[in-house]
């Protein structure tokens, strides 16, 4: 089964939840939120663009990056609540879909800095891994990390992700400087036989 008819399964968008989150669909209302977000130097850092340079441009990239996202079947993107209803506190999702050698997405992530060190990021990693490998049906989820960020290359490595490979002036940062990036994946497990 192709990706695309994977998608035909949700026709709203999949909300999740785990003990102390509510994973759900980011709108055009968290564009002040978006703006906020992603205007932090801690959130910028390594994302592979600048900050938005008002509500307008936020507004814009949402659209792009987000809400287009999983309209054209290209993805997921999650925006991260601490209970239903609150604000978001961060965001993560599945995109660059492909069949072909195998069902596989990247995944991309970012957490307000104040909530960081508390174990929310890798519940829900956790969460749409699980949806990505059991209802998506992906055999492999990449992850691109910067070297120097020791603190995403925990995280991974704590969802048993494995370093691949070592990729050289890979990718962009928010200057549009090229930085050296870690891939780093995690393969589907195989069945247990009986």
């Amino acid at each position: 089964m192709r990706l695309a008819d994977r998608f035909a399964r949700f026709p709203g968008f999949p909300e999740l939840d785990t003990p102390r989150l509510r994973l759900r669909e980011i709108t055009s209302d968290d564009a002040g939120w978006y703006l906020a977000h992603f205007s932090r130097p801690e959130i910028v850092r390594g994302q592979g663009f600048p900050p938005p340079a008002d509500l307008e441009a936020a507004t814009r990239e949402l659209r792009t990056y987000v809400l287009d996202l999983f309209a054209l079947r290209a993805g997921f993107r999650w925006g991260i609540a601490p209970g239903a209803g609150q604000q978001l506190i961060g965001s993560l999702g599945f995109y660059r879909w492909l069949d072909e050698p195998c069902p596989q997405a990247e995944i991309g992530y970012d957490l307000a800095p104040e909530w960081w060190g508390r174990g929310l990021m890798t519940e829900a990693l956790q969460a749409i891994l699980d949806f990505g490998f059991r209802r998506m049906e992906l055999a492999r989820v990449e992850a691109y990390v910067l070297t120097d960020n020791a603190r995403s290359i925990r995280l991974l490595e704590r969802l048993d992700f494995g370093r691949e490979a070592y990729l050289p002036r890979h990718g962009e940062d928010e200057h549009g400087c090229l930085r050296d990036e870690l891939r780093y994946v995690r393969v589907r497990e195989a069945p247990t036989e009986p």
